[in-house]
């Protein structure tokens, strides 16, 4: 059978939206339908925390091998594979029986999120012109506000009708079409551009790249958080289970909006920094999880809206900047930035959910601001440490004579030649 024709630039951003999107859909679902899912099989914040985590965990170990390992395979074939761990862990959450077997199947979701960034990222690269690639990042991060926004929805319009086993059922079904669909498209692996028309990689360097990973780990760790205990805790708040569901999903839906809109500024305004809009952007976030730690209902809700709109639109402006000066090694570079995202994403609920069963969401919330902060500071350093590196670089040698030489070219006593 001769495989289809591989999609144009739609089609492949369409695929990179869908395969980060059920990557980390499990993660979401379980924090969104985190009310029945306690009730159903008896357990407490600090075991949601540990479930969520558990998907990043496993994605933040395995992501630099599982990016090279989509360099050599490609794209499409990338994307394959993650949709079909994808269906396996959404398939195994929605039947567990038991807390360790909804483990399990979070553990091989965790290898599908490793998996579907760099694969989305390197097929973006490859297929979208350097113009249109802050708007492609801005539109292929949506994937996190609509796992998000599905979570939400799920809530009243198939928890609490159908039961919440129903919700991952649902995912499924799309994670095989993914696969199935990416598999008939799947060409082999993809080919360095190379000629005149080919982007000039400035690269990363390792320092600046490591430090970006740390930041965003930081910034992950406060804003998947949110993502996973902001239905509980607006219910413990007072909130209704569908008013909460309401809000994750509209939280969620404006979050996407303006990722779209922040990748689109950042293909106008390309002299400016994506580095520095980052560090504002979780900068005024914290004062929505300060709106989360002591509002009321209203505030709450304010609270929930900013932390979305500021505290989590960043995640395509740092895979844009990375991939715009590695498209060569987009997959690769992914691998090293994912490891901190992905590990940052364990961390913070974990740590969120004991935090909370020892004290209160007040307390988890204020905390995961001073993360915030941290973040942003993170970022302005990585960014001085990468202009440096840079402009060392760029630098031109010094071919002056070395002061310590006499007029007859012999160093003086005590120098170097």
């Amino acid at each position: 059978m001769t495989p289809a024709q591989p999609p144009g630039a739609g089609g492949t951003l369409f695929q990179a939206v869908t395969v980060t999107t059920l990557g980390v859909l499990p993660a979401f679902l379980v924090g969104a339908l985190a009310v029945q899912i306690r009730d159903d099989l008896d357990i407490g914040p600090a075991q949601m925390g540990i479930a969520a985590a558990t998907l990043f965990a496993v994605s933040g170990v395995a992501a630099r091998r599982l990016g090279r390992l989509v360099q050599r395979i490609g794209a499409a074939r990338g994307v394959m594979a993650s949709a079909v761990l994808a269906a396996v862990a959404l398939g195994g959450a929605g039947l567990a029986p038991t807390f360790g077997v909804l483990i399990a199947a979070l553990v091989v979701g965790g290898l599908a999120n490793g998996l579907a960034q760099p694969a989305a990222n390197l097929g973006i690269s490859r297929a979208v012109a350097p113009g249109r690639l802050g708007l492609a990042f801005g539109i292929k991060q949506c994937s996190i506000p609509a796992a998000g926004l599905i979570g939400g929805l799920a809530v009243p319009g198939i928890a609490l009708v159908l039961g919440w086993r129903y919700a991952f059922a649902l995912g499924v079904v799309l994670a095989v079409a993914l696969a199935l669909w990416a598999g008939l498209t799947a060409q082999g692996p993809d080919r360095p551009m190379t000629g005149p028309a080919a982007p000039a990689d400035r690269g990363t360097p390792r320092r600046g790249l490591v430090l970006l990973a740390v930041g965003a780990g930081l910034a992950a760790a406060a804003a998947t958080s949110m993502g996973v205990f902001l239905v509980d805790s607006a219910v413990e708040s007072g909130m209704s289970p569908s008013a909460a569901g309401y809000l994750f999903a509209g939280a969620a839906l404006l979050g996407l909006v303006i990722r779209i809109v922040l990748g689109a500024a950042m293909d106008r305004y390309p002299e400016r920094s994506p580095y520095i809009l980052v560090a504002n952007l979780l900068t005024i976030g914290v004062g929505g999880y300060v709106l989360l730690a002591f509002g009321s209902s209203a505030a709450f809700l304010c609270g929930a809206l900013l932390t979305y709109a500021a505290g989590w639109t960043w995640p395509g402006l740092v895979h844009f900047a990375v991939v715009r000066d590695n498209r060569q090694g987009a997959a690769s570079a992914t691998g090293v930035l994912q490891t901190g995202l992905s590990l940052g994403a364990a961390a913070g609920p974990l740590l969120f959910g004991f935090l909370v069963a020892a004290t209160s969401y007040r307390v988890g919330w204020l905390t995961a601001a001073v993360v915030a902060l941290l973040a942003a500071a993170t970022f302005r350093l990585g960014r001085r440490t990468i202009r440096a590196a840079r402009s060392a670089a760029a630098a031109p040698p010094d071919t002056t004579p070395h002061p310590a030489a006499n007029a007859g070219g012999t160093p003086l006593k005590g120098t170097s030649p």
